[in-house]
């Protein structure tokens, strides 16, 4: 306790060296979990956009379909199926899916269509189309003769909102495919591909074109906790006959988004090197001239019998309250930061929209407010500034009293 009082005072008889000190630190936590924070609020973007609108955490599928992705593959839907999904308590929506491919046509032109059977309700807890619809109306019923198709669709067929849609293609076991249905609404999804493509119909409806009576090419998951993902796979693999079955992580169903990902993120750790290093030297600078400054001070406190270790354990109080302060200061700062960006996410336009789109990613980029993302970048400025904090502690308390007073 006496350590902590005589540290605490020594702090504050040179306030501008205090807080010059400090200044630095919280500077070092605020960048580092600012970028931090905007680094992984992108990462969450990238991983909604793929995960929250086609893929979702965890897709079930006929075992097999993965590598050949035909109707040959699909699953059976049964009652029995959902049983065991839904005992699993992070399942928070079960996503039926029917896909396929089509020629689609309008009265003059034809495109290659990708087919999509939905169930109206459950889809809206995946892809929402329901708020992504640009023109019309939603589907209300699962087995209403109506599509949705996508923006750009609906411009390459030069077809309007109201008339019919010809789909012509191959069906479950090789049988014709073939149906004509209202185009009901466009919609509008990040991925520009899905929007050059996309033909959602009402899952019965997709049955019956393709031939494929309760059949599905996948049960896409959605949890309440995306940190379940590798342990509610694990549950549902030991649940659902391996011979029969296949359960995905989005890892596994999006390997080239995990790529990327971790190939930025490694870009940032060393930027945030850098900026570790330079706030290191910058603290190492800080605290050699504190003890400059104070070598007479420690020149006498030797000569009268002051033992070294006293005068190095008072200094390691002080770096250890400066570092505290700073680095608490600094995430108490960065906080509200990265909550107001959270909240009113910085949006692109122009040319950087566009980029971004192409990518499939919508044009704004919120922060994260993940919380290891600040308690961790103020745990490691704490401990950078405790261990260059190190050689002038050293410095001090191997002093010779003598030269330290004529200095």
């Amino acid at each position: 306790m006496l350590y902590i009082k005589l540290a605490w005072r020594n702090l504050w008889r040179n306030r501008r060296r205090t807080l010059i000190t400090m200044v630095s630190i919280v500077v070092a936590v605020l960048l580092a979990a600012v970028m931090r924070s905007m680094q992984e609020g992108q990462y969450e973007v990238m991983i909604d956009t793929t995960v929250g609108s086609f893929t979702g955490y965890i897709q079930i599928h006929q075992q097999g379909y993965w590598e050949d992705k035909t109707l040959d593959n699909t699953l059976v839907e049964s009652d029995s199926l959902y049983a065991k999904i839904q005992q699993q308590s992070s399942v928070e929506e079960a996503v039926p899916r029917l896909e396929s491919f089509a020629l689609a046509a309008g009265k003059n032109l034809s495109r290659p269509a990708m087919v999509m059977g939905i169930h109206p309700q459950a889809e809206q807890a995946l892809s929402d189309p329901k708020n992504r619809l640009q023109s019309g109306s939603y589907l209300d019923t699962s087995d209403e003769h109506s599509v949705l198709i996508g923006r750009e669709m609906i411009q390459r067929l030069n077809v309007q909102v109201g008339d019919s849609l010809v789909l012509i293609g191959q069906g479950f076991r090789g049988q014709r495919a073939t149906g004509l249905y209202e185009i009901k609404g466009t919609v509008s999804f990040p991925n520009p591909e899905l929007n050059r493509s996309i033909v959602m119909m009402p899952i019965q409806t997709a049955q019956e074109f393709l031939a494929a009576p309760n059949r599905l090419t996948s049960i896409s998951l959605i949890l309440n906790n995306p940190d379940n993902v590798n342990k509610t796979a694990k549950d549902l693999r030991n649940s659902l006959s391996p011979d029969r079955y296949e359960v995905m992580t989005w890892q596994e169903l999006a390997p080239e988004l995990v790529q990327s990902i971790q190939a930025d993120r490694g870009s940032g750790i060393i930027i945030i090197m850098i900026l570790y290093i330079i706030v290191g030297f910058g603290i190492l600078g800080t605290v050699l001239m504190m003890i400059t400054e104070r070598s007479y001070e420690f020149g006498v406190m030797i000569s009268v019998g002051t033992p070294r270790l006293t005068i190095a354990a008072m200094l390691a109080m002080e770096i250890l309250l400066i570092a505290f302060m700073g680095s608490g200061i600094g995430l108490l700062l960065s906080i509200p930061v990265a909550w107001y960006f959270n909240i009113n996410p910085i949006e692109f336009s122009g040319n950087m929209a566009e980029v971004m789109e192409s990518y499939g990613l919508e044009p704004f980029l919120p922060f994260s407010l993940s919380p290891e993302v600040f308690y961790g970048q103020a745990i490691i400025i704490f401990i950078i500034t405790l261990v260059f904090s190190i050689i002038p502690i050293v410095k001090a308390s191997k002093l010779n009293p003598v030269n330290a007073m004529r200095a």
